[in-house]
């Protein structure tokens, strides 16, 4: 696959923010074409964590253990579940379960969920990269968030799913030498919504973008990125108040990128004070299918994929009797294989046959940050035979 095609495969991604900013630049600076790597390598995303890993074969069983080993029925290998495999580990439009694996030690603090009538705001930055040749570029959305206050008396005391909206305040790209005409265009994502359902234990659910009118089309898929992040962010919580040693983990069905996956998401206590709590978030992904039937996909490009990795973990701070992260700092990885593997070659000799592939990178920034500093191990370099994008 050229690199034409690789970037318009993943402007629909969560490197969208890079893409339409690297078409911006071609309109002013033509690039040289470069052969695509392809090789499974960018299918491969750093190794798991074995105490995620276990944790996910725990809430698939029914448990959630992070001591005990990966059993049968655990994630799949490639990342992919086989035929109607996602629905046994959850169904589509099934709500999030949460398992509290320990309440932590003394003493505790109470999170969560949202209250009806929440209204704050707050920034979000999210800085993509295809290509670890060239620079994340980082927008950062202004954004209020609000729900919905009740209707009535008897509304209040309901255990009925809130609507939530993020309006963006703002949108700005933080890198040097913008061309004036894409800051402009990124600029008139202001007034946009991604509305989502929260239930009662704080799940968060059908998100869905609201572009403002005139935004580029390319720029769209920038406001999906922001949906994704919101969607990773809003987290149920344990009924119980939480202490350091805390653990839990949420399993939802979600979209991602306009794939249909299954979300695995440990977060664990790492800090209690009179202010809150500081979270560890450690989170994996599987493709509830082979498809990746993507729409605005070029015909040519392979619609299916061999291999699936969608991993991200990071820090949380978290203000006593809140929802949502005051601060935040976490990167994710999302690769995939193209297209059915090759068959084996009767030429041992012979090279070995290659796959496109396709990578992202992309670190979120809540706030000001957090002060420890997380990241996906490896994600700052691309694993080898890594597809770049120009």
């Amino acid at each position: 696959m050229n690199s034409s095609t690789l970037r318009k495969a993943l402007v629909l991604s969560a490197a969208s923010a890079l893409c339409a900013f690297t078409s911006g630049c071609d309109k002013h600076e033509a690039q040289p074409e470069k052969a695509a790597s392809s090789d499974a390598g960018a299918a491969k995303a750093p190794a798991d964590d074995p105490e995620l890993a276990a944790a996910v074969a725990s809430a698939r069983a029914g448990r959630a253990s992070a001591d005990n080993a990966p059993a049968a029925g655990g994630p799949p290998p490639s990342g992919i579940f086989g035929a109607g495999d996602a629905d046994k580990a959850l169904a589509k439009n099934a709500p999030a379960t949460l398992t509290l694996g320990s309440e932590g030690s003394e003493p505790r603090v109470q999170l969560g969920p949202l209250k009806a009538g929440s209204r704050f705001s707050n920034t979000i930055t999210i800085s993509s990269q295809s290509d670890p040749q060239q620079g994340p570029i980082p927008i950062t959305f202004a954004f209020t968030l609000e729900a919905q206050k009740p209707k009535t008396d008897s509304d209040a005391g309901a255990s009925v799913p809130l609507s939530v909206s993020v309006k963006v305040t703002g949108a700005t790209i933080n890198a040097p030498g913008v061309p004036p005409e894409v800051n402009a265009a990124i600029g008139k994502l202001k007034g946009s919504r991604v509305d989502f359902r929260v239930g009662a234990d704080g799940a968060g659910s059908n998100f869905h973008i609201e572009a403002q009118k005139g935004v580029d089309a390319a720029f769209k898929d920038s406001l999906q990125s922001l949906s994704d992040s919101l969607a990773m962010l809003v987290l149920p919580y344990p009924s119980k108040p939480v202490g350091v040693g805390a653990y839990w983990m949420v399993t939802s069905r979600d979209s991602l990128i306009g794939l249909d996956v299954v979300t695995y998401r440990l977060v664990k206590v790492e800090k209690v004070d009179a202010a809150g709590a500081l979270l560890s978030l450690n989170t994996k992904r599987y493709a509830a299918s082979p498809a990746f039937d993507l729409p605005g996909l070029p015909p040519e490009a392979p619609h299916t994929m061999g291999e699936f990795r969608a991993q991200a973990e990071g820090k949380l701070e978290i203000a006593a009797g809140e929802a949502f992260p005051k601060n935040g700092d976490f990167q994710s990885l999302l690769g995939a294989a193209l297209g059915d593997a090759p068959p084996p070659s009767q030429n041992p000799a012979a090279p070995k046959p290659q796959r496109p592939t396709v990578q992202v990178q992309t670190r979120v920034l809540i706030g000001a940050g957090t002060s420890a500093k997380p990241g996906v191990s490896g994600a700052g370099a691309a694993p080898p035979g890594a597809a770049t994008g120009d």
